[in-house]
């Protein structure tokens, strides 16, 4: 499903319309700007008189006055950023306006994609994917804790409210220190106890801070890109594989929803240890969310796995009865 979506993501024709947007709004505020300020027309006509003149002499071998003309250009571009700022303006709102300044928004530099473009892929993919959507729904204004038991649980200290609300407090805390700190998180626990909930509110509150955020279930990372872009002969589709293979590693913050719903193999178990210590070493959060618990985490992944999160990871435990039956109740069966 991966593979198909990003397949039909037609990067060219969507950078090409932000160019034109760009260039609109460019020449809209150029013929603002030249009605109300005459003056800075008159200036960027003569800097082009000038840059057009330097580059006549320099072609017939006359670029002695080069310098001459260049403090020229300079005095004329002074002249414009000032009248400019006195018209309560930024300084550079004339300038050729870019969504992404390293490539001018063409998607490739230096003959490289450009992660502008992986990202607008990765966006994309949000978008047909419904998580946007979904997104808007389940988020931390909508997390409910009173679905979760005020009464004792088991041998646990705290009541399941007490601690899905000692859970939620850490993960507001860990979206507001995100740019400061690097920490991973692992939120294991049974069913129904909002852990996917609870990572979907994370992934939304990053993403509105712009941070990028690369999203995937257990068995659409392994399935649908790991095995595909490793193990599959097909160049075509590792090239389409590529931007999210890349993210991987590189993204702000991965999600890993659902770990132990694979199906497991020597190559789940390495590559999984590839990614969360290759993510530790560069400094890159995770977070994972399992319906296993730690020991049986461990016997399925091993424990040279277990041991890199155990030592490098937050862990949160959701535990109490299914909040799935108490959130119908509330909604009146719904």
């Amino acid at each position: 499903m991966i593979l198909r979506e990003l397949e039909r993501i037609d990067t060219v024709s969507y950078l090409s319309r932000i160019r034109s947007a760009n260039e609109n709004k460019h020449q809209s505020r150029l013929i603002k700007v030249y009605e109300d300020i005459p003056e800075i027309r008159e200036i960027d006509l003569k800097i082009s008189e000038a840059a057009l003149t330097e580059a006549k002499n320099r072609i017939l071998g006359k670029a002695e006055n080069s310098e001459d003309y260049q403090s020229t250009i300079d005095a004329l571009s002074e002249k414009k950023k000032e009248l400019l700022k006195n018209a309560g303006l930024p300084t550079d709102y004339l300038d050729p306006i870019y969504n992404c300044p390293i490539c001018k928004d063409w998607g490739e530099i230096d003959g490289k994609v450009c992660s502008c473009a992986k990202k607008l892929r990765i966006t994309e993919l949000y978008r047909r994917s419904n998580l946007n959507n979904l997104l808007e729904r389940e988020n931390f204004d909508s997390f409910r804790l009173d679905y979760y038991s005020k009464n004792a649980y088991k041998n646990k200290k705290k009541t399941p409210y007490e601690n899905a609300s000692n859970i939620l407090n850490n993960a507001k805390r860990f979206v507001e220190d995100f740019d400061k700190k690097h920490d991973s998180i692992l939120i294991f626990g049974s069913t129904g106890l909002g852990k996917t909930f609870l990572s979907n509110c994370i992934a939304k509150a990053l993403l509105d801070k712009g941070h990028t955020v690369l999203y995937l279930s257990s068995n659409e990372l392994f399935e649908e890109v790991l095995s595909k872009y490793i193990m599959s002969r097909n160049e075509d589709d590792k090239k389409i594989l590529e931007p999210i293979y890349q993210y991987l590693y590189n993204s702000d913050l991965l999600i890993i929803d659902d770990l132990g719903t694979e199906v497991l193999s020597s190559f789940v178990k390495s590559q999984l240890f590839e990614i969360i210590n290759k993510r530790i070493l560069t400094g890159r959060s995770t977070l994972i969310t399992s319906n296993l618990d730690l020991e049986t985490l461990q016997d399925r992944y091993t424990e040279r796995v277990m041991s890199r999160i155990a030592d490098n990871y937050i862990l949160y435990q959701l535990y109490g009865d299914d909040i799935r039956y108490i959130k119908k109740k509330y909604d009146g069966g719904k």
